[in-house]
């Protein structure tokens, strides 16, 4: 038949459910359903109404305590290691790593028992309960419990294990919180930057609010929602430019601030944790070669604390409630965005360069087209008056000069003298010589 691939439910699942008052058996023996499923490949069908009661019935249901999830997720734990209860808690009392290998301890202690389980697994105890009825992931944690101090060596058994690792990532974590919290409390450009800020918001606020002697650093984000009027500018755009055009020199700010954003991924809670396992004497005696590196570690972690320390209360923040990883990233991104802000002026400045580029040369050859066009009404003008000024006498209003040209027409022409004779124009007497 083909397999129908249901995910089942455990024995001791069943119990109050649905399931508990259902007979699969009655069903089988009516017979028919199932058989219409069956291949030709698979051969004869097999007897599905043979009773429980023989060789084929169900499994006695184990007790278990523990919730259903937790107890598959142990089963697969306990498999990988393939060893039993009390090897596993005799190599936890000795702190064997031989034994059982940091990778699998770390996975071993999420299962470290719960406060409601241990009282479960007592009180079966002391019911005289047997303990064979229980399930396997039961038992191993009933022998799990009973290990004395049983979180405190697990955590010293990863920390054993991890600490060559733990070495080289401790160390620098440590030194990117001192760096940090040294380097932003001696700013004094940070300093100058927060004094703007605060200037600009208590005149921002004086018509509605008294003034402040300073504020939360959180408030730093608050710098890119506050805008301007015509919703054009925010306040941060507007410290940048204020700070550009009149205090330069804190333009790089920044540039003082160091290991910000490493800090920031930082947990100085764990890692001062991790260093504080040397206080155990077991340790100590398994750390008897390494201890000048664990002082050096431990020195390192009581200087970032303290340097920590120091900074956030500067700040007016307390330690308590301000872990690095909410400190340091509030400079981080007032860095980011700083940033970002001088480029989107920049961007601006350059696009009204352009655009004042543009509307100049528009208006240079609007005023081209305006001067063209009256250097054409000057000449135009100018022309007018010549043409007034210097017009010919023929032109005059008594006619003289078209009443000479008509006579000179009406006159004839003398070969002779090659001149017409005229009432006009007299020519000079001449006198003829005698005997001619």
């Amino acid at each position: 038949m083909p397999v129908f691939n249901w995910t089942a439910l455990k024995p001791n699942q069943i119990s109050g459910t649905v399931f508990s008052e259902l007979d699969d058996e009655r069903v089988l023996q009516v017979g028919g359903g199932p058989r219409s499923f069956k291949t030709k490949a698979q051969g004869p069908a097999l007897d599905l109404l043979c009773p429980k009661s023989k060789g084929t019935q169900r499994a006695a249901a184990k007790v278990t305590l523990l919730e259903a999830n937790r107890a598959k997720n142990l089963a697969i734990t306990l498999r990988k290691a393939g060893r039993g209860p009390e090897e596993i808690c005799r190599a936890i009392h000795t702190f064997d790593l031989a034994t059982l290998p940091v990778d699998f301890v770390e996975c071993l202690m999420r299962f470290v028992p719960t406060e409601a389980e241990v009282k479960a697994l007592r009180q079966y105890e002391r019911e005289r309960k047997p303990l064979e009825e229980l399930s396997a992931e039961d038992r191993f944690m009933l022998h799990f419990s009973k290990v004395e101090r049983l979180p405190q060596r697990m955590a010293i058994m990863a920390f054993l294990g991890n600490f060559a690792d733990n070495l080289q990532m401790l160390t620098p974590q440590l030194n990117a919180i001192i760096a940090a919290s040294a380097s932003v409390k001696s700013s004094q450009k940070l300093k100058q930057m927060l004094e703007i800020i605060l200037a600009l918001g208590n005149y921002m606020n004086s018509s509605k609010r008294g003034a402040v002697y300073g504020f939360k650093l959180q408030s730093l984000d608050l710098l890119l929602d506050t805008k301007s009027t015509d919703r054009k500018l925010t306040l941060l755009h507007f410290i940048a430019l204020t700070v550009r055009e009149k205090y330069p020199e804190l333009a790089t700010f920044w540039q003082e601030l160091h290991f910000v954003e490493k800090a920031a991924a930082v947990s100085l809670e764990n890692v001062l944790l991790d260093c504080g396992l040397h206080d155990s004497s077991v340790l100590r005696s398994f750390l008897a070669g390494s201890e000048s590196k664990l002082e050096r570690l431990q020195k390192d972690a009581r200087t970032a604390e303290d340097a920590y320390n120091a900074v956030v209360r500067y700040f007016g923040e307390s330690p308590k409630t301000t872990p690095p990883s909410v400190f340091f990233p509030v400079f981080a991104r007032f860095i980011h965005s700083y940033k970002d802000a001088e480029q989107e002026n920049e961007t601006r400045k350059k696009q009204e360069e352009v655009m004042r580029e543009k509307l100049l040369a528009q208006e240079a050859k609007k005023q081209e087209k305006r001067n063209k066009w009256q250097q054409q009404e000057l000449i135009a003008e100018l022309r007018r008056r010549q043409a007034k000024e210097h017009r010919p006498v023929y032109e005059g209003k008594d006619g003289t000069i078209e009443d000479i040209i008509t006579a000179l027409k009406s006159v004839p022409f003398t070969a002779r003298t090659a001149k017409r004779g005229s009432r006009f124009f007299c020519e000079p007497a001449h006198h003829e010589e005698s005997g001619s």
